[in-house]
């Protein structure tokens, strides 16, 4: 599961409690009375601004352009075309949740 967004962290007790209040200090009553915009902005001053989230496989699938069932994946200097299930594999074998260019790290051999 990727990290959950700012906002959802805000808009859920248990997810505050796990990600921003792990010592339990705020009890769900004055959780419940802080707004939730509040909530968030307690969040970006102690983290910082919320990083990008990080694409998924399917994210880069529906992205690139299919047409007949080859994907066109634009490219410094050019695009590869590559049919769905061999992108597939390859986007799937460089996956990383936790970090947010693995895309970069996608090898296709072109030969």
């Amino acid at each position: 599961m990727t990290r959950p967004t700012y906002e959802q962290i805000a808009s859920s007790f248990n997810l505050w409690r796990e990600y921003a209040d792990t010592s339990g200090a705020m009890s769900i009553t004055d959780f419940d009375a802080m707004p939730q915009a509040a909530r968030v902005a307690v969040l970006v001053e102690t983290f910082g601004p919320e990083p990008e989230p990080v694409p998924t496989v399917d994210d880069l699938l529906t992205a690139t352009h299919v047409w007949n069932g080859i994907h066109r994946w634009p490219t410094e200097g050019g695009e590869i075309k590559i049919a769905t299930a061999e992108l597939r594999q390859a986007l799937e074998e460089a996956y990383d949740p936790e970090m947010p260019n693995w895309p970069a790290m996608v090898e296709i051999d072109d030969a």
